[in-house]
Protein backbone atom coordinates (compact mmCIF):
# COMPACT_ATOMS: atom_id res chain seq x y z
CA UNK A 1 0.00 0.00 0.00
CA UNK A 2 0.99 3.69 -0.91
CA UNK A 3 0.79 6.91 -1.78
CA UNK A 4 0.76 7.64 -5.83
CA UNK A 5 0.95 10.87 -7.65
CA UNK A 6 -1.86 10.78 -10.00
CA UNK A 7 -4.16 12.83 -11.92
CA UNK A 8 -8.06 13.26 -9.42
CA UNK A 9 -11.16 14.40 -10.49
CA UNK A 10 -14.12 14.71 -7.89
CA UNK A 11 -17.58 15.29 -10.26
CA UNK A 12 -21.31 15.35 -8.92
CA UNK A 13 -25.16 15.89 -10.38
CA UNK A 14 -26.32 19.13 -8.89
CA UNK A 15 -29.50 19.86 -7.26
CA UNK A 16 -29.47 15.52 -6.34
CA UNK A 17 -31.64 15.94 -3.08
CA UNK A 18 -34.14 17.88 -5.00
CA UNK A 19 -34.30 15.41 -8.07
CA UNK A 20 -34.87 12.54 -5.32
CA UNK A 21 -37.75 14.73 -3.88
CA UNK A 22 -39.19 14.76 -7.02
CA UNK A 23 -39.17 11.81 -7.75
CA UNK A 24 -40.32 10.04 -4.63
CA UNK A 25 -43.09 12.81 -4.79
CA UNK A 26 -43.58 12.08 -8.40
CA UNK A 27 -42.95 14.98 -9.67
CA UNK A 28 -40.90 15.77 -13.41
CA UNK A 29 -38.21 13.15 -12.86
CA UNK A 30 -38.39 9.79 -11.77
CA UNK A 31 -36.24 6.66 -9.99
CA UNK A 32 -35.22 5.49 -14.05
CA UNK A 33 -33.94 9.21 -14.40
CA UNK A 34 -31.86 9.37 -11.47
CA UNK A 35 -30.52 5.98 -11.89
CA UNK A 36 -29.75 6.74 -15.71
CA UNK A 37 -27.70 9.85 -15.07
CA UNK A 38 -25.81 8.78 -11.83
CA UNK A 39 -24.78 5.74 -15.36
CA UNK A 40 -23.32 8.87 -16.83
CA UNK A 41 -20.75 9.64 -14.00
CA UNK A 42 -18.79 6.50 -14.52
CA UNK A 43 -19.66 2.81 -14.56
CA UNK A 44 -18.51 -0.54 -14.15
CA UNK A 45 -18.01 -1.02 -17.57
CA UNK A 46 -16.05 1.99 -18.55
CA UNK A 47 -13.65 0.98 -15.89
CA UNK A 48 -14.14 -2.42 -17.12
CA UNK A 49 -13.33 -1.96 -20.80
CA UNK A 50 -10.44 0.90 -20.03
CA UNK A 51 -8.41 -1.92 -17.98
CA UNK A 52 -9.06 -4.69 -20.78
CA UNK A 53 -8.60 -2.56 -23.29
CA UNK A 54 -6.94 0.90 -22.82
CA UNK A 55 -8.45 4.49 -23.50
CA UNK A 56 -10.17 5.12 -26.89
CA UNK A 57 -8.83 8.37 -27.48
CA UNK A 58 -5.46 9.66 -28.90
CA UNK A 59 -4.07 5.43 -29.05
CA UNK A 60 -0.96 7.01 -29.75
CA UNK A 61 -0.42 9.35 -26.96
CA UNK A 62 2.34 8.31 -24.76
CA UNK A 63 0.90 6.33 -21.21
CA UNK A 64 2.94 4.18 -18.61
CA UNK A 65 0.13 1.37 -18.56
CA UNK A 66 -1.84 0.17 -20.69
CA UNK A 67 -5.03 1.19 -18.35
CA UNK A 68 -3.62 4.60 -17.96
CA UNK A 69 -4.12 3.28 -14.05
CA UNK A 70 -7.92 4.86 -14.46
CA UNK A 71 -9.75 3.87 -11.04
CA UNK A 72 -13.50 4.88 -10.70
CA UNK A 73 -15.78 4.95 -7.57
CA UNK A 74 -19.36 6.08 -7.52
CA UNK A 75 -20.51 7.27 -4.59
CA UNK A 76 -24.56 8.34 -4.87
CA UNK A 77 -24.68 11.53 -6.38
CA UNK A 78 -20.73 11.92 -6.82
CA UNK A 79 -17.50 10.09 -8.63
CA UNK A 80 -14.14 10.09 -7.68
CA UNK A 81 -11.92 9.21 -10.85
CA UNK A 82 -8.18 8.75 -11.09
CA UNK A 83 -5.50 8.45 -13.59
CA UNK A 84 -1.64 7.85 -14.27
CA UNK A 85 0.58 10.87 -14.67
CA UNK A 86 1.44 10.85 -18.41
CA UNK A 87 -0.66 12.78 -21.35
CA UNK A 88 -2.58 9.59 -22.24
CA UNK A 89 -3.43 9.54 -18.77
CA UNK A 90 -4.25 13.21 -18.20
CA UNK A 91 -6.77 13.29 -21.30
CA UNK A 92 -8.15 10.00 -20.51
CA UNK A 93 -9.79 11.40 -17.13
CA UNK A 94 -10.47 14.76 -18.88
CA UNK A 95 -12.40 13.45 -21.46
CA UNK A 96 -14.25 10.91 -18.71
CA UNK A 97 -15.45 13.99 -17.20
CA UNK A 98 -16.33 16.03 -20.30
CA UNK A 99 -17.92 13.13 -21.39
CA UNK A 100 -19.97 12.87 -18.17
CA UNK A 101 -21.17 16.54 -18.30
CA UNK A 102 -21.95 16.64 -22.04
CA UNK A 103 -24.16 13.31 -22.03
CA UNK A 104 -26.27 14.52 -18.29
CA UNK A 105 -26.62 18.07 -19.77
CA UNK A 106 -28.24 16.23 -22.84
CA UNK A 107 -30.89 14.90 -19.92
CA UNK A 108 -31.58 18.45 -18.35
CA UNK A 109 -29.04 17.90 -15.13
CA UNK A 110 -25.97 19.99 -14.76
CA UNK A 111 -22.59 18.98 -12.96
CA UNK A 112 -20.14 20.46 -10.97
CA UNK A 113 -16.37 19.58 -10.44
CA UNK A 114 -12.60 19.60 -9.84
CA UNK A 115 -9.81 18.15 -11.66
CA UNK A 116 -6.37 18.78 -10.09
CA UNK A 117 -3.32 16.67 -9.37
CA UNK A 118 -2.23 14.93 -6.68
CA UNK A 119 -1.15 12.47 -3.49
CA UNK A 120 -3.99 9.41 -3.82
CA UNK A 121 -4.30 5.95 -2.54
CA UNK A 122 -7.47 4.60 -4.80
CA UNK A 123 -8.50 1.37 -5.47
CA UNK A 124 -12.05 -0.26 -5.68
CA UNK A 125 -12.17 -0.23 -1.79
CA UNK A 126 -10.48 3.06 -0.93
CA UNK A 127 -10.13 6.79 -1.68
CA UNK A 128 -7.60 7.98 0.48
CA UNK A 129 -5.23 11.18 0.12
CA UNK A 130 -4.95 14.75 0.14
CA UNK A 131 -4.70 14.83 -3.68
CA UNK A 132 -8.56 13.57 -2.89
CA UNK A 133 -9.36 15.88 -0.46
CA UNK A 134 -8.20 19.00 -2.41
CA UNK A 135 -10.12 17.78 -5.21
CA UNK A 136 -13.71 17.33 -2.75
CA UNK A 137 -13.03 20.86 -1.08
CA UNK A 138 -12.44 22.96 -4.47
CA UNK A 139 -15.66 21.51 -5.96
CA UNK A 140 -17.96 23.53 -4.02
CA UNK A 141 -15.76 26.53 -4.48
CA UNK A 142 -15.84 26.79 -8.39
CA UNK A 143 -16.56 30.56 -9.48
CA UNK A 144 -15.82 30.06 -13.12
CA UNK A 145 -18.49 32.83 -15.49
CA UNK A 146 -19.64 33.78 -11.99
CA UNK A 147 -23.06 36.05 -12.31
CA UNK A 148 -22.67 38.35 -8.92
CA UNK A 149 -19.66 39.26 -7.25
CA UNK A 150 -19.80 36.76 -4.42
CA UNK A 151 -20.83 33.69 -6.11
CA UNK A 152 -19.70 30.63 -5.52
CA UNK A 153 -20.25 27.11 -6.78
CA UNK A 154 -20.87 27.86 -10.24
CA UNK A 155 -22.35 24.60 -12.42
CA UNK A 156 -18.40 23.37 -14.02
CA UNK A 157 -15.73 21.01 -14.02
CA UNK A 158 -12.64 23.30 -13.36
CA UNK A 159 -8.85 21.72 -14.11
CA UNK A 160 -6.63 23.18 -11.64
CA UNK A 161 -4.14 25.14 -12.88
CA UNK A 162 -1.49 22.48 -12.14
CA UNK A 163 -2.74 20.16 -14.88
CA UNK A 164 -3.43 22.20 -17.32
CA UNK A 165 0.24 23.48 -16.74
CA UNK A 166 1.08 19.80 -17.09
CA UNK A 167 -1.14 19.62 -20.59
CA UNK A 168 0.51 22.70 -22.06
CA UNK A 169 4.01 21.55 -21.70
CA UNK A 170 3.42 18.35 -22.98
CA UNK A 171 4.80 17.35 -26.72
CA UNK A 172 2.12 15.32 -27.31
CA UNK A 173 -0.16 16.93 -29.89
CA UNK A 174 -3.15 15.08 -29.81
CA UNK A 175 -3.42 15.55 -25.96
CA UNK A 176 -3.02 19.75 -26.72
CA UNK A 177 -5.69 19.46 -29.28
CA UNK A 178 -8.03 17.73 -27.42
CA UNK A 179 -8.09 19.32 -24.68
CA UNK A 180 -8.44 22.59 -26.18
CA UNK A 181 -11.58 21.13 -27.66
CA UNK A 182 -13.06 20.75 -24.32
CA UNK A 183 -12.30 23.47 -22.39
CA UNK A 184 -13.10 27.80 -22.19
CA UNK A 185 -10.82 30.44 -20.10
CA UNK A 186 -13.14 32.54 -17.40
CA UNK A 187 -9.74 35.00 -17.27
CA UNK A 188 -7.24 32.71 -16.04
CA UNK A 189 -10.08 29.74 -14.44
CA UNK A 190 -9.87 26.84 -16.73
CA UNK A 191 -13.37 24.71 -17.10
CA UNK A 192 -14.63 22.03 -19.10
CA UNK A 193 -17.04 23.53 -21.62
CA UNK A 194 -19.26 21.47 -23.86
CA UNK A 195 -21.97 24.16 -24.98
CA UNK A 196 -20.00 24.74 -28.39
CA UNK A 197 -19.92 20.94 -29.17
CA UNK A 198 -23.95 21.82 -29.40
CA UNK A 199 -23.88 23.24 -33.06
CA UNK A 200 -24.10 22.79 -36.95
CA UNK A 201 -21.27 23.37 -39.59
CA UNK A 202 -20.75 22.97 -42.82
CA UNK A 203 -18.33 23.22 -45.20
CA UNK A 204 -17.97 23.53 -48.64
CA UNK A 205 -16.19 20.66 -49.81
CA UNK A 206 -17.37 20.41 -53.58
CA UNK A 207 -17.60 24.09 -54.11
CA UNK A 208 -21.27 26.20 -54.25
CA UNK A 209 -22.10 23.63 -57.05
CA UNK A 210 -22.82 20.81 -54.40
CA UNK A 211 -23.95 22.86 -51.39
CA UNK A 212 -27.72 21.78 -50.69
CA UNK A 213 -28.88 24.88 -48.49
CA UNK A 214 -32.08 23.31 -47.80
CA UNK A 215 -30.36 20.12 -46.34
CA UNK A 216 -27.75 22.71 -44.12
CA UNK A 217 -30.82 25.01 -43.30
CA UNK A 218 -32.74 22.09 -41.95
CA UNK A 219 -29.69 20.70 -39.72
CA UNK A 220 -29.29 23.39 -38.37
CA UNK A 221 -33.12 23.88 -37.05
CA UNK A 222 -32.38 20.42 -35.48
CA UNK A 223 -29.85 21.86 -33.67
CA UNK A 224 -32.23 24.73 -32.87
CA UNK A 225 -35.00 22.50 -31.65
CA UNK A 226 -31.90 20.20 -29.09
CA UNK A 227 -31.02 23.64 -27.80
CA UNK A 228 -34.73 24.60 -27.12
CA UNK A 229 -35.56 21.31 -25.42
CA UNK A 230 -32.29 21.31 -23.30
CA UNK A 231 -33.31 24.50 -21.94
CA UNK A 232 -36.61 23.46 -21.08
CA UNK A 233 -35.43 19.98 -19.72
CA UNK A 234 -32.94 22.58 -16.99
CA UNK A 235 -35.76 24.53 -16.34
CA UNK A 236 -38.21 21.94 -15.42
CA UNK A 237 -35.62 20.52 -12.85
CA UNK A 238 -34.77 23.01 -11.24
CA UNK A 239 -36.93 24.36 -7.86
CA UNK A 240 -37.92 28.31 -8.45
CA UNK A 241 -38.34 28.27 -4.87
CA UNK A 242 -34.55 28.17 -4.58
CA UNK A 243 -32.44 31.45 -5.66
CA UNK A 244 -29.31 29.50 -5.62
CA UNK A 245 -30.63 26.38 -8.02
CA UNK A 246 -32.52 29.64 -10.14
CA UNK A 247 -29.01 31.18 -10.63
CA UNK A 248 -27.09 28.06 -11.20
CA UNK A 249 -29.54 26.81 -14.08
CA UNK A 250 -28.87 30.44 -15.82
CA UNK A 251 -25.39 29.36 -16.63
CA UNK A 252 -26.60 26.78 -18.40
CA UNK A 253 -29.53 28.82 -20.10
CA UNK A 254 -27.22 31.69 -20.84
CA UNK A 255 -25.00 29.38 -22.65
CA UNK A 256 -27.88 27.54 -24.63
CA UNK A 257 -29.03 30.83 -25.84
CA UNK A 258 -25.15 31.88 -27.21
CA UNK A 259 -25.54 28.83 -29.43
CA UNK A 260 -28.79 30.05 -30.25
CA UNK A 261 -27.82 32.80 -31.40
CA UNK A 262 -25.13 30.75 -33.70
CA UNK A 263 -27.39 29.02 -35.09
CA UNK A 264 -29.04 32.38 -36.20
CA UNK A 265 -25.86 33.43 -37.33
CA UNK A 266 -25.63 29.90 -39.29
CA UNK A 267 -28.97 30.92 -41.13
CA UNK A 268 -27.70 34.19 -42.42
CA UNK A 269 -24.55 32.52 -43.95
CA UNK A 270 -26.77 29.50 -45.59
CA UNK A 271 -28.82 32.45 -46.93
CA UNK A 272 -26.09 34.29 -48.67
CA UNK A 273 -24.48 30.80 -50.07
CA UNK A 274 -27.78 30.05 -51.38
Amino acid sequence: MEFQEKFIAFIDILGFKSLVNSAENNGDVNLKDIAEALEHLGSRKDLERIKKHGPNICPQSKCINKDVGFILTQVSDCAIISSEISPLGALTLVNHCWTAVIDLLMKGFMCRGYITKGKIYHTSDHVIGSGYQDAYSKESEVSAFKQEADERGTPYVEVDPAVCGYIENTNDRCCKEMFSRYVKKDGDTTVLFPFQRLGHSFVLMGGADEFNPQREMEANNNVRLLLNRLKNEVSKYIDPSNPKAVLKSKHYISALDEQLEVCDKTDRVIEMWS
